[in-house]
């Protein structure tokens, strides 16, 4: 297990043997544009696990929050920025040509180098699978295998997931990516009347932002503010959060039942099972520290 650390990133790398490598990745970086060129040497599945950030490449930019994903192809180069405080979080999967062979799904993922649109359901299961990861690090194969499972559930749902999105126009993908940083930057916070709250900051007529937001995330508003409560919700949850109602409040809802039907509804779970899981698969218990392993 290796470590890199700057004074904004903390990448710690989970496995790195035969061809896959995971990482798990921290930035607190403050608000910024898409800052220099990355690239590395095997394809790169980015899945967000908190926050929001951009990623510039092939001419073209995308805002990725939890839930989406993002394929990035061998020396390809791109580039990440930050449009709200708060940084992120995120699992790398990356892995050599061959490798690919070895993934459990029926076809190989069509959309490279695009944002690629999940649910909320893959949000839970790579939640689940970086608990598990962190707890078999020490198991580099065991980790590796947890990996290609992993990839190969999330790479047939992107490769059956129909074909690319229409082109966007520039000036309606910049009102969408706007609108997506100012409800990244007040998700947790009950917004009244939220279309027309995101449409007035950012100087967009409700009507048009609703059909720009859509098209550019695949989703309306209220779904994308949902989408960022539910991984707020799970990393409390991963975390230990104990008091259900307190979490439902911090996140804007209005009560602990709204809170837990809206959890239901996305991830066919409530939070308490939710938590349950997650602290079974990182080898936890009640009153130990996440990521430490359970006593004998």
């Amino acid at each position: 297990m290796t470590r890199f650390r700057s004074s904004a990133l903390a990448a710690r790398t989970l496995t790195d043997v035969e061809g896959v490598r995971v990482t798990d990745v921290r930035c607190r970086a403050p608000v910024d544009p898409p800052g220099a060129q990355e690239a590395g040497p095997l394809r790169r599945l980015v899945l967000p696990l908190r926050g929001v950030f951009s990623c510039a490449g092939h001419g073209t930019s995308y805002l990725l929050e939890p839930g989406s994903a993002i394929l990035l192809e061998p020396d390809e180069p791109y580039r990440f920025g930050h449009p709200v405080e708060g940084g992120d979080e995120c699992v790398v999967i990356a892995s050599a040509a061959e490798v690919w062979d070895e993934v459990p799904a029926p076809e190989a993922p069509a959309r490279q180098g695009h944002r690629l649109m999940l649910d909320s359901r893959d949000l839970l299961r790579t939640a689940l699978f970086r608990a598990a990861a962190r707890r078999h690090h020490d198991d580099p194969h065991a980790v590796r295998e947890l990996a290609l499972l992993h990839l190969g559930e999330i790479t047939f749902r992107c490769g059956t997931a129909g074909d690319r999105p229409k082109p966007v126009p520039p000036s309606q993908r910049r009102a969408a990516h706007a609108a997506a940083a100012y409800i990244a930057a007040h998700y947790a916070e009950p917004v009244p009347r939220l279309l027309d709250s995101a449409a007035a900051a950012v100087a967009c007529s409700p009507y048009h932002l609703a059909r720009a937001f859509r098209a550019v995330h695949g989703m309306t508003l209220h779904a994308y503010r949902e989408r960022l409560r539910t991984a707020a919700a799970l990393k409390a949850l991963a975390d230990g959060a104990e008091n259900l109602a307190r979490l439902a409040t911090s996140l804007g809802y209005a009560s602990h039942g709204h809170f837990t039907e809206r959890l239901r509804r996305a991830v066919e779970s409530p939070p308490s099972r939710i938590r349950d899981r997650l602290r079974e698969t990182a080898g936890t218990a009640p009153g130990t520290k996440p990521g430490r392993a359970r006593p004998d």
